[in-house]
């Protein structure tokens, strides 16, 4: 594989990369009323040969929308153009930063 040709491969992962975080927007938590990528659950996104690996968290190990949760994220992955396969890791537990900011600004009364 020449240089110009690995150059390209990842840029179309990046690309990639960007349409399943952008389409993840759509899964939300019932719960809580957030997307899981505001909520910031999705820890990372890995794509490489169409293969998507996405880390998330969860709020705690017995969570029941863990299996809605995971399955909406693998749907919404796998109707990205390019992506063949996709896996789900949970790795954490606990109140996302980025929900925990959210938590505190609607408890000061802000609706960002």
């Amino acid at each position: 594989m020449t240089l110009s040709q690995v150059i390209l491969l990842s840029s179309s992962n990046e690309e990639i990369k960007q349409q399943v975080l952008q389409r993840l927007r759509e899964v939300m938590d019932p719960e809580i009323g957030l997307n899981v990528v505001e909520a910031g659950f999705i820890r990372n996104i890995k794509v490489e040969d169409g293969n998507a690996v996405i880390e998330m968290m969860l709020t705690t190990p017995f969570c029941p929308l863990a299996f809605f949760l995971t399955e909406a994220i693998k749907e919404k992955a796998r109707s990205v153009e390019g992506v063949k396969t996709v896996e789900v890791k949970v790795v954490g537990f606990g109140i996302p930063p980025e929900l925990e900011k959210r938590i505190a600004e609607l408890r000061k009364g802000g609706s960002t």
